[in-house]
């Protein structure tokens, strides 16, 4: 019979266990680095199939996208459709743009600037469609911006969730 060291140096953990004597021998020492490499890539992939299927799970009722970005006939803006699960997963709030004044007026919150110093907001028009509008920011005070061009009063914008919307627009991190 081999020694125990010409076992350790040769063998796989498949092989012990097929030999019931050998395994017996092997109780209590440690593993071989090739066995434990062998049970480590095993645990690895058991565990990213799982994921694969939470993460069909979780967008199989979305079809395959939880958001779809489509053209507008507006040059360089684009007209996002989230679904139900998107918006509230992102925790998209929205508020109504004011009239102050000869101002218009929206939560600061709301504000996006652009790698090139632009100011944009995204607008609501209906349900989970939301489209990115620019403006032109007077000043702000606190928690509030006040512009003089923009959507109009009454014009629901995100408030809460614009940094995420112009992500999906721009594919920023996918």
């Amino acid at each position: 019979m081999p020694s125990h060291s010409a076992i350790s140096r040769q063998a796989t953990l498949s092989e012990y266990m097929a030999n019931a004597k050998d395994f017996k021998l092997l109780r209590g020492k440690t593993m071989t680095r090739k066995s434990v490499w062998m049970i480590a890539i095993t645990i690895a992939a058991l565990g990213l199939s799982g994921c694969e299927k939470t993460h069909k799970k979780d967008t199989a009722n979305a079809g395959d996208h939880p958001a779809t970005v489509d053209k507008t006939q507006e040059p360089g803006i684009a007209r996002l459709t989230l679904t139900p699960r998107a918006a509230e997963r992102l925790g998209i709030q929205t508020a109504e743009v004011k009239a102050s004044g000869q101002r218009l007026e929206a939560p600061y919150g709301a504000l996006l600037y652009d790698a090139a110093g632009g100011e944009w907001v995204y607008t609501n028009p209906e349900g989970h469609v939301f489209k990115r509008a620019s403006v032109k920011v007077d000043t702000i005070q606190g928690d509030k911006m006040f512009f003089s061009q923009g959507p109009a009063a009454g014009t629901k914008v995100v408030s809460v969730g614009a940094a995420e919307l112009f992500g999906t627009e721009f594919e920023i991190g996918h």
